[in-house]
């Protein structure tokens, strides 16, 4: 009778932390998971209108390299002249985040796809990324940007040529 009382009252405390929690992940990270969605509808249609959602101090970091975001403008729109028919679709799933009065953080896990109609392309790049946003102004800016590669497991070898380059065995 102990142990069932004990699994009801151990149950119950579980189910009702984990639905007390969820609606406050959402409603702390909705804010910025719509920024990045922003982002996404942005960088293959008008990069250069990226620049408003960024701090003036932020700093990205991809696998071990910093980018600057002007020269990732280039590279967007670079990629935009030389791909026709450019189909870009970004999967991204909240795994952590939280935000306060004048920071926030969210953990993602992304993959990123990349289709034209002039190349047998099918670039896709599956990361975990951390991005933290700080309020200027009394709007949201993502002040530090940090991606992770991660292997696409999607992809089979002999599906992408590119398969060993873009997921290396390490």
């Amino acid at each position: 009778m102990l142990r069932l009382v004990f699994t009801f009252v151990f149950t119950s405390w579980i189910l009702l932390a984990s639905n007390a929690a969820t609606p406050a992940l959402a409603d702390g990270t909705d804010k910025l998971a719509n920024i990045l969605k922003k982002i996404d509808n942005l960088v293959c249609t008008n990069p250069e209108k990226l620049t408003p959602f960024y701090s003036a101090k932020l700093v990205i970091m991809i696998d071990d390299k910093r980018a600057l975001l002007e020269n990732r403008i280039k590279d967007y729109r670079q990629m935009m002249s030389e791909l026709v028919g450019m189909d870009c679709h970004t999967e991204r799933t909240i795994l952590a985040g939280d935000m306060g009065g004048e920071v926030g953080y969210v953990l993602t896990d992304e993959l990123i796809s990349v289709v034209a109609k002039n190349v047998h392309i099918d670039e896709r790049q599956h990361s975990v990324c951390s991005y933290v946003f700080s309020k200027e102004k009394g709007d949201w800016k993502i002040s530090l940007e940090h991606c992770s590669s991660l292997p696409d497991y999607s992809i089979r070898p002999g599906d992408d040529a590119l398969y060993y380059f873009h997921n290396p065995v390490y």
